[in-house]
């Protein structure tokens, strides 16, 4: 299998910060060797070690990943915990099994512990990451758990001043204009936001169940989909547009809905401008759906309201493709759309941070360690991933760009010795 120079980076990051983890246990670092993965059958000699000698950090912490790998993660936990006090490596670990088996806010808890108490600057960055990857997981842990508890929930009527706007659908045969539903959802979320009197759920939150109910671009802006999802998200009214037309013509329509009320359904807001005039177009729908909403502003709300976080329409669209690529898992996608947005207008504040976030994101799901610890040695795994978590799919090497440290060590493994003061291994 051939891997990408940054995917390589990617693994020797990876690779320095484990080794930073541990480098007060074993010592300074000696050129890597090849050792294989802790088998099956050399479990019990590390147990026995480790019985022997309660106070052996390295088979400690080896013993409770090679649990991990094996599924047994109570286990790995078991060993991991009485470590946490002394050892900062415990808990980095610890959150590692916490996430695998699902515990999303016990991984959060253990990973700000780490930041808390952890001083090693490579392993932190990585815990950032995977704090960046949790908020994702989290979206979609809770949108799962509505679908759960969908029969529940569906005797329920949410509270009215809590609104969840939908992506826009975006019937247009203009493929650059396809991102603007979504982008013109984050503008409006954004906008609802500016009074204390509605509370606005997330769009992240919202295009995360959508996700999971798998619906068509046409059935998000269903009534009938927007009375099941409201009720999933505690939404009370739900905002579903369309966009139309073309830049010389471009067409906004808005309901809103009210979740399991008997108000009767109104006309659509309409509103009609030119591409370049989006912002205006935006911003005169937004007051009409606090109309609706039957909401009358401020003036210092209205103030807040009109403010404009950027005026340029093409970054607007980049904006919109990131959200979208970040929505599928598409970080590194993401990150590149975001980043020219910012690059289009470096005033345009949204961008630039999530970029971070997405870039951020990719690392964590690019790079998954399977930490083993045996007499000073470190060895992990790093895994290029695609979108939804998706191993990269494996590439014919080329025999005149061979990598010799791939034929030593195989595709994707950094093994590092760490040798003890003296040079003894």
């Amino acid at each position: 299998m051939a891997y990408s120079s940054n995917a390589r980076r990617r693994c020797a990051r990876s690779g320095r910060a484990l080794a930073g983890v541990l480098a007060a246990l074993a010592g300074a670092c000696a050129p890597a060797v090849p050792r294989a993965p802790l088998a099956p059958a050399e479990i019990p000699v590390v147990e026995a070690r480790l019985a022997a000698d309660a106070s052996d950090t390295e088979a400690r912490l080896q013993l409770a990943d090679a649990y991990r790998q094996a599924g047994r993660p109570e286990a790995a936990a078991a060993l991991l915990q009485p470590a946490r006090a002394t050892e900062p490596a415990a808990t980095y670990f610890l959150a590692l099994v916490r996430e695998q088996q699902g515990d999303f806010p016990e991984a959060r808890r253990l990973y700000n512990d780490y930041l808390a108490r952890g001083r090693d600057a490579e392993v932190r960055g990585l815990v950032r990451d995977r704090l960046q990857l949790l908020g994702r997981l989290e979206l979609q842990r809770a949108a799962q758990d509505a679908l759960r508890r969908e029969r529940e929930l569906a005797s329920t009527v949410p509270a009215p001043g809590t609104v969840g706007v939908f992506p826009f659908l975006a019937a247009t045969t203009d493929p650059q204009l396809s991102a603007l539903g979504t982008a013109m959802a984050e503008l409006l979320t954004t906008d609802l936001a500016q009074t204390s009197r509605l509370k606005v759920v997330e769009r992240a939150q919202v295009a995360a169940l959508l996700n999971e109910l798998k619906l068509t671009a046409s059935g998000r802006v269903d009534p009938a989909t927007a009375a099941r999802s409201g009720r999933l998200i505690g939404a009370g009214q739900i905002v579903q547009g369309r966009v139309e037309g073309t830049e010389a013509a471009l067409s906004l329509q808005a309901a809103v809905l009210q979740v399991g009320g008997r108000a009767a359904a109104r006309a659509p807001l309409q509103e009609q401008d030119q591409l370049a005039r989006l912002f205006d177009l935006e911003k005169r729908m937004a007051l009409g759906i606090y109309e609706r909403l039957g909401i009358q502003l401020t003036d210092a709300e209205r103030q807040r309201v009109m403010q404009r976080p950027t005026t340029n329409v093409q970054a607007l669209l980049a904006l919109g493709f990131g959200l979208e690529a970040q929505d599928a898992g598409r970080y590194a996608e993401a990150a590149q759309q975001f980043g020219r947005a910012a690059q289009l207008d470096p005033q345009f504040r949204l961008p630039a941070q999530k970029r971070a976030e997405s870039e951020a994101q990719d690392r964590a799901v690019s790079v998954t360690p399977v930490v083993q610890v045996q007499l000073g040695f470190i060895e992990f795994d790093a895994h290029r991933r695609r979108q939804n978590f998706e191993i990269l799919d494996p590439t014919v090497p080329d025999p005149g760009n061979r990598d010799v440290h791939d034929d030593v060590l195989g595709p994707g493994t950094i093994q590092i010795i760490i040798k003890r003061p003296g040079g003894a291994q």
